[in-house]
């Protein structure tokens, strides 16, 4: 279903992964970018839609709130928080 919550998200989305590609989103968010890919790269990165709310994979990697409110990954956090929750959770980043 078509919501304007689902259209912000899609743009969202797909601007921020074109700031990727031009190198211009900040590495944390980058991270969780990539922490969100392995979390989903069984089923929605295979599929290339979210399991949860049905939209476009990557580009829904890139949203900053969550869709499954957190049962897989945290809404995009800050630096300091990002940080934090690498070092909480054992998290490398082994590529930016």
């Amino acid at each position: 279903m078509i919501t304007p919550k689902k259209v912000y998200e899609f743009f969202e989305g797909n601007l921020k992964m074109l700031g990727d590609e031009f190198g211009l989103l900040a590495d944390h968010q980058k991270e969780q970018v990539l922490y969100r890919m392995e979390k989903c790269k069984d089923d929605c990165v295979k599929f290339q839609y979210c399991i949860y709310c049905g939209c476009d994979v990557p580009g829904k990697l890139y949203v900053k709130r969550s869709c499954n409110d957190g049962a897989r990954f945290p809404d995009i956090m800050n630096k300091t928080d990002w940080e934090k929750f690498k070092e909480e959770n054992n998290i490398v980043i082994k590529r930016l």
